[in-house]
């Protein structure tokens, strides 16, 4: 038996049209650098507190929280940008879920390969009316895909239609029961 496996010319693939997806929630970008600047606090406090005093220390290193203000004020306008670029859809056969700023990364997941859906937050996503929506496929101990930045409701919405197209998708690839018109008395 021959296994035939031909190359196709990228010119003859049908063109699609181009995607059309969901912003996440204008909150995400809030959330994300406030979460963000919660962390650049504890470690510029605890740099502040392991650096020897300033006063007496190498006239170089008075330069050095400056530098770590500014690193941290960078990494907050990025992260801004990137939770403000992050975008989701749903189609009846798949997740959407594209992310990053400088490398942009789309991720479909089919929902055939979903086998269990969840929704989560932590205390501050909560404050912001956050969900994060996180599907697992067979064979995987950890999660396939986390769509993080969708409002309560659109999460729990969403986690309702996945489980019901899971449901569905069950239902068709499951064997029809036998029935036995006559069950034999007892």
């Amino acid at each position: 038996m021959s296994l035939r496996n031909a190359l196709i010319d990228p010119s003859e693939l049908a063109v699609s049209e181009p995607l059309r997806l969901t912003p996440v929630s204008p909150a995400f970008a809030r959330y994300r650098v406030l979460a963000l600047a919660l962390r650049w606090l504890v470690a510029g406090a605890v740099a502040l507190a392991t650096m020897p005093d300033l006063a007496e220390a190498e006239p170089g290193l008075v330069f050095w929280p400056l530098g770590l203000t500014t690193l941290a004020l960078l990494h907050l306008a990025c992260a801004w940008r990137e939770a403000r670029s992050r975008s989701w859809g749903i189609r009846h056969h798949d997740l959407l879920y594209a992310s990053g700023l400088i490398q942009r990364r789309l991720t479909v997941l089919p929902c055939n390969r979903i086998q269990h859906v969840e929704t989560a937050s932590g205390p501050l996503e909560r404050r912001f009316g956050l969900l994060r929506l996180t599907c697992f496929t067979a064979g995987g101990l950890s999660a396939d895909l986390v769509v993080r930045g969708l409002m309560s409701h659109d999460a729990e919405r969403v986690r309702q239609y996945l489980l019901g197209r899971i449901h569905e998708l069950d239902a068709d690839a499951a064997p029809p029961l036998e029935h036995d018109p006559d069950p034999a008395p007892s």
